[in-house]
């Protein structure tokens, strides 16, 4: 794999952490101020420095520098002293918060110190204020693996959560190579503690000792971690993520039809499995390539193991097996026989009736055979500029050369209303159409 140049690694970075914090949160939370508590450690000064950074691209408003202080060992002296010279040379503003009476050899300290910060640390957040801790993936894993090994709780062993409240964590979509990188390319300074290496903390035993083992067995590990947490907290209504304004799905015998903007691997992941004569195995991976590909304006097909295929139209999803026999063959064959002066006769519709026509072709045991649902438009070259209709479409090849050699033009049912319903100060009250699924 190629090395990205620092300027590159950091433009992506700051898109991605970017990507998520906004499924995390609403535009007014965004807009509003920020807190990030720092320890001086690389973690959470990879996430101030990342904080600063979107708030100077105007991403999210102000952002301050929120250190505490345990007194319990003298190297947090030192910490403090570099979170405190960033933030002045990055123009933060800093506050120390300081943890009174926490006896260093009384039992459970780890728990009792991170409440301790917590409880600080929420009494110091002004009104519309959010937190952020640094967490990231591979902190979540470790957690994770911790609950497994002495809790039943399923909610406790899914990981760190994303959000508790005011509480954001948004490196839980980065890992600590990742993390660790970004420090390498952008110099940006840290204090390592000590008791990160003493084995008697447990979750210092998880990283330093079992989770070696666990990587080099399984280096995939914290991919299908991640997935494998997604899962459970959307099939436990737990997931904070902003939810898929979802649309309709359409399961056929051949094959499913999902109707809508936003889609949802989990339910994509389970409709492949579900037409896949591969029944098991992790698809997220392709699966986000491929919405990443469709919002770079890709419609594919795109070709998933097992024998399934998806193909993307505005508005539409299609899953489905790969070499499927769909009705091109058919219509090319009875469009080629229509002469001009039958298709100048052909009645026009109104928007509300071509919902109804697709509405009847969602309901036909063939319409995965008809989709995307080709639509002939018989107007004039202005407006079928206007509804940015087509003359070519991959799933319909024939059709696509029958319409080039009559000079027609074509457009999808779903792109056709959508279309519509925006620019209808624009176009008439009725066009003249035909659905080309009344032919097969």
């Amino acid at each position: 794999m190629k090395k990205l140049s620092p300027r590159a690694y950091r433009s992506l970075f700051l898109k991605h952490v970017g990507g998520f914090l906004t499924k995390i949160t609403t535009p007014e939370e965004r807009a509003g101020d920020h807190a990030v508590a720092v320890s001086g450690g690389p973690d959470s000064m990879a996430l101030l420095w990342c904080a600063h950074e979107l708030s100077k691209d105007r991403k999210i408003g102000k952002v301050r520098g929120v250190f505490v202080h345990h007194h319990t060992r003298a190297g947090q002296d030192q910490d403090e002293e570099v979170v405190r010279n960033f933030c002045a040379r990055e123009d933060i503003p800093f506050v120390s918060l300081h943890v009174k009476d926490l006896n260093l050899k009384a039992g459970n300290f780890e728990a009792r110190a991170r409440e301790k910060r917590h409880e600080l640390c929420l009494k110091e957040l002004k009104k519309n204020e959010l937190l952020w801790m640094g967490h990231h993936i591979d902190d979540s894993f470790e957690w994770s693996m911790m609950q497994k090994l002495r809790s039943t709780n399923p909610k406790s062993s899914m990981g760190i959560p994303v959000r508790n409240k005011k509480i954001l964590r948004p490196f839980l979509s980065v890992t600590r190579a990742q993390i660790q990188e970004l420090i390498k390319q952008e110099g940006i300074p840290f204090c390592d503690d000590p008791t990160n290496q003493d084995l008697k903390h447990e979750r210092n035993y998880i990283r330093k000792v079992l989770t070696p083992v666990i990587k080099k067995r399984y280096p995939k590990y914290l991919k299908f971690y991640t997935h494998q947490a997604n899962f459970m907290a959307h099939t436990l209504g737990l997931s904070v993520v902003k939810a898929y304004k979802e649309g309709r799905i359409y399961a056929y015998y051949e094959g499913a039809v999902l109707e809508g903007r936003e889609f949802s691997p989990i339910k994509i992941q389970e409709l492949i499995h579900h037409y896949s004569h591969q029944k098991r195995g992790d698809l997220m991976t392709t699966i986000e390539k491929m919405l990443r590909a469709i919002e770079h304006g890709k419609k594919g097909p795109f070709q998933f193991s097992g024998g399934v295929e998806a193909y993307y139209t505005p508005g539409l999803l299609m899953i489905y097996p790969q070499k499927m026999e769909n009705q091109d063959d058919h219509l090319a064959l009875t469009l080629s026989r229509l002469t001009s002066e039958v298709l100048m006769d052909l009645p026009s519709f109104s928007r509300a009736e071509l919902q109804k026509s697709w509405e009847d072709l969602l309901s036909r045991a063939d319409a995965l055979l008809n989709m995307p649902g080709l639509i002939l438009i018989l107007e004039r070259d202005s407006l079928c500029k206007t509804l940015n209709a087509s003359v070519f479409d991959p799933l319909f090849p024939k059709v696509s050369q029958v319409c080039r050699e009559k000079g027609l033009k074509f457009i999808s049912f779903r792109k056709c209303l959508d279309t519509w319903e925006l620019k209808k100060e624009r176009l008439p009250k009725k066009i003249r159409l035909l659905p080309l699924f009344n032919f097969s």
